[in-house]
């Protein structure tokens, strides 16, 4: 008798390995610091400044601050900075 062993040829994917539980949500944005974490992509700092000027308008004392990638993935030390300095973090990272 012959054994067959068959492989799946597709790797794990990497996010899968490395993935993490979300955080939780905030009640709300209220007295927060709102980081905006952008990868460099065309058109996601657009897209991020018009959402902190809207989270600034609708929550009080709600202050963000943007943070510029320089290409996909973001830099780890620049996603560390973002999560030290501020309560939640808003990224993007598509076009």
């Amino acid at each position: 008798m012959h054994l067959l062993e068959v492989l799946n040829p597709v790797a794990e994917q990497r996010g899968v390995v490395t993935a993490r539980p979300i955080n939780p949500r905030p009640e709300s944005l209220n007295n927060l610091k709102v980081g905006l974490l952008w990868s460099g992509t065309h058109g996601g700092d657009l897209a991020l400044k018009r959402v902190g000027e809207m989270l600034e308008e609708r929550f009080e004392n709600c202050e963000t601050r943007f943070y510029a990638g320089s290409g996909y993935p973001i830099s780890p030390p620049l996603v560390r900075a973002a999560a030290e300095e501020c309560d939640v973090v808003i990224g993007a990272t598509a076009d």
